[in-house]
């Protein structure tokens, strides 16, 4: 297992000599003496007009970095200057900057004053100050070297130069490049290696924390801040610096691995011969960029074997039982701090006898939309371990309302239930889409995913409830006694994700795969789920809900399968009704009160070539014009609304499943993780609001989305970012909507966040 070690090593330079005794120069006396470039009718005078409405604003390519000069008109004793941005827009800011003085406005010297300039937020717009010591000149040239979004267009409102009121001695401003990274033990000494730009000595103090200094060489005396000055005194032709750095000090010897197992001692192990069992093991420890699991022990009664660990992430053990019985099994990991976790024990029977029997896990989960499972729930539950034993799995769903004033969700809701793998993946196991405001029962066979239920794992719970009510989830198993075909499968995730349908610039959104089966493979399928959403006047033929599609699995190129996305509503396909609503209506993969079975498509065939490209292509003959991101679409003129919600998107899960006659490990996943554990903290300005707000968030990256609901779950406006700062910057109108209560919801691959806004 590679070893990680992440070492932060930066080099900070600062001058750190703040004057109040400054008074601004008037910008009555100031001229543009010289520009990089501006642009029309935002020119490089107004920087320097006094009026906080105009701005200079750069021009031609590139753009950056840029530079204007300013003739102040006469000599002064400077010893600062101030930047205000575009006060009308939180966009295109400077960064990165250094500033330069002259008295001939040709000859500039050394550099003055540089760094970075700090924005709070985006919504930062305040004036920002530099100050150093006391130079005489009569010219002051500011470089931009970089800004923030869009397009590093920066936009200054304002620049005032300041003049000190003392006078300057003829001595330069000299800087200091002071960098200290953090420490991981304490037994360590190290040597500082701060530089003047001067090239004249340095001396060190510590001004607080677990540490000492002598003759710049630091002694650590504990865990914790420690902050370090950094000094140069000055001379005849310097003037004096000092500036503080902090870092901090770990003991990493101090932090112990923790075992966790899938192998549990609430069921035996149920076998009808004694053959190899796959235990599954993952080890975790504190600061994982630093520390990592190197290795784990199994102990089987007494006996000591090495764990293997997989390059998805995790240890296992092929275990074949010596005999039938009770065994004892301690596991144990070990980290790169040279620390072992303390030993996790299971006793666990192994059996030849095998009953039919159910098992319950989730049991009257409360999802309601704020509630304390809010639209999500995760549990922890222990089912049957077991080689050869059951040739059946039944899944049984059973869905009923909350005994509370809304009861039911009134709407048809996407669901879905996931579990984890062994690997860390989520993998789907049931996509369900909630009735119109009644109870249900459901099932589902589920013996392509009988690797992953069995032993103690993770559930995933997800309604996508907006309106007043909510569910109560139930699920149990039914394990049928009998003997498989094939005494080992596993399931390999494929394609995980909402997808957009009939995007005009990028028709077929689902990425390749190149797949190989993994080693002992003898017969493997194709699980494919997909169900079509969005619909409305401006997507033509209501898609891709309403709309029947034929898509395509294309294996190394060639065309395999067609899957015909259609399913009839009336009657229920699982005997859901009566219900409210449009449940009768037929719909691309799926009906209102059911699970949305998968389709499944051969792949045995295709097992001897190891590795092939696997391909879904969706229906080519639709085109929706009046998509967001058709660049063409615009509002009121080619299509009504670009932004209607009910735009065409398939949510896609599909699965590889492999049978041998022996073990199949998890392997590495063909596409990214999708955990959804991130929660966006989504900020909404103004709000309440009257018709136009923005959006502040953190925590993602990449594309996104933004839709807007109503109270009951229908949505009225969606809009797609390629991120974040596109999404912050955005200015929403949605002075189009009548007033009342909405609901706003972010989602991207990684996690979701959603907020209440109010129309007044």
């Amino acid at each position: 297992m590679k070893k990680i070690i992440l070492t932060l090593i930066g080099l900070i330079v600062a001058c750190v000599n703040v004057f109040s005794e400054s008074n601004p120069i008037a910008q009555s006396n100031y001229k543009i003496h010289n520009v990089s470039n501006s642009q029309s009718p935002n020119w490089a005078s107004n920087a320097i007009d006094g009026d906080t409405t105009t701005y200079w604003a750069l021009g031609g390519n590139p753009k950056i970095p840029a530079y204007v000069e300013i003739d102040l008109g006469k000599n002064y004793d400077i010893d600062g200057f101030s930047i205000l941005p575009e006060t009308t827009s939180n966009n295109n800011k400077p960064l990165n900057y250094k500033f330069y003085l002259s008295t001939n406005g040709t000859d500039w010297g050394s550099l003055v004053k540089f760094g970075l300039m700090r924005w709070n937020s985006n919504d930062d717009l305040g004036k920002k100050e530099f100050f150093f010591k006391a130079i005489t000149a009569r010219y002051a040239k500011i470089v931009f070297e970089d800004g923030t979004p869009l397009n590093n267009n920066i936009h200054t409102s304002e620049i005032v130069i300041y003049e000190s009121t003392k006078a300057a001695t003829g001595q330069a401003n000299q800087f200091i490049t002071f960098g200290i990274p953090d420490k991981y033990t304490i037994k360590d000494t190290f040597t500082l290696t701060a530089v003047a730009s001067s090239g004249l000595p340095i001396t060190y103090n510590v001004v607080s924390g677990p540490a000492s200094v002598a003759n710049g060489v630091v002694t650590l005396t504990g865990t914790g801040k420690v902050k370090i000055q950094a000094k140069q005194a000055g001379n005849t032709d310097y003037y004096s610096i000092s500036t503080t750095r902090s870092f901090k000090v770990w003991e990493l010897s101090d932090y112990e691995p923790v075992v966790t197992t899938r192998l549990t001692d609430n069921f035996p192990i149920e076998m009808p011969s004694l053959m190899a069992y796959p235990i599954y093991m993952n080890g975790t420890i504190e600061y994982p960029n630093l520390l990592s699991i190197v290795s784990m022990t199994v102990e089987i009664d007494g006996l000591s074997y090495e764990a293997q660990f997989h390059n998805s992430g995790y240890f296992y053990f092929l275990w074949t039982p010596s005999s039938y019985g009770s065994h004892t099994i301690d596991i144990t990991a070990y980290s790169s701090n040279g620390n072992s976790s303390e030993k996790l024990t299971r006793k666990v029977t192994v059996t030849n006898t095998t009953s039919t029997q159910n098992v319950t896990t989730l049991d009257s989960i409360n999802i309601t939309l704020g509630g304390t499972n809010s639209r999500k729930y995760y549990g922890t539950y222990s089912m049957p371990q077991h080689v050869g034993a059951y040739n059946n799995i039944i899944a049984n769903l059973t869905i009923e309302c909350p005994a509370t004033a809304f009861g039911c969700d009134r709407w048809d809701r996407l669901a879905y239930i996931d579990i984890k793998a062994p690997n860390g993946n989520w993998i789907q196991i049931i996509r369900y889409i909630t009735p119109y405001g009644v109870a249900c029962n459901h099932s589902i066979a589920l013996t392509d995913y009988a690797s992953l239920l069995q032993g103690e794992f993770e559930f995933r719970v997800f309604i996508d409830t907006w309106g007043d009510g909510g569910w109560l989830v139930s699920l149990d198993f039914d394990f049928d006694k009998g003997s498989p075909k094939y005494n080992y499968s596993m399931v390999d995730e494929i394609w995980d994700a909402a997808y957009d349908f009939g995007t005009p610039k990028n028709k077929q959104p689902v990425e390749k795969i190149d797949y190989t089966f993994p080693i002992n493979t003898q017969k493997s399928k194709l699980k494919l789920s997909t169900t079509g959403h969005g619909w409305g006047g401006n997507n033509s033929q209501h898609a891709a809900e309403f709309y029947r599609a034929n898509h395509f699995i294309f294996i190394d190129g060639t065309k395999a399968f067609t899957q015909n996305l259609w399913n009839r509503c009336d009657p229920n396909p699982d005997k859901c009704s009566p219900q409210a609503g449009k449940w009768k209506f037929s719909r691309a993969g799926w009906c209102p009160g059911a699970i949305s079975p998968p389709n499944n498509y051969k792949l045995t065939p295709y097992t001897q070539s190891g590795t092939v490209e696997l391909e879904y292509r969706f229906d080519p003959t639709y085109t929706d014009y009046c998509h967001p991101k058709n660049p063409n679409c615009v509002s009121g003129v080619t299509c009504k609304n670009c932004n209607d919600d009910y735009k065409a998107w398939y949510s896609v899960d599909a699965h590889v499943v492999n049978y041998g006659h022996a073990p199949l490990l998890y392997q590495d996943v063909a596409v990214d993780i999708v955990d959804n554990t991130v929660s966006y903290g989504v900020s909404v300005y103004p709000n309440p609001v009257q018709d136009q707000f923005r959006i502040k968030i953190e925590n993602i990256e990449g594309e996104s989305r933004v839709s807007i609901y109503t109270i009951n779950g229908v949505g009225v406006k969606t809009y797609y970012f390629n991120s974040k700062d596109e999404l912050n910057n955005y200015q929403f109108n949605v002075s189009s909507l009548s007033k009342g209560t909405y609901f706003i919801s972010v989602t991207n691959k990684a996690g979701s966040g959603y907020k209440k806004l109010i129309l007044y």
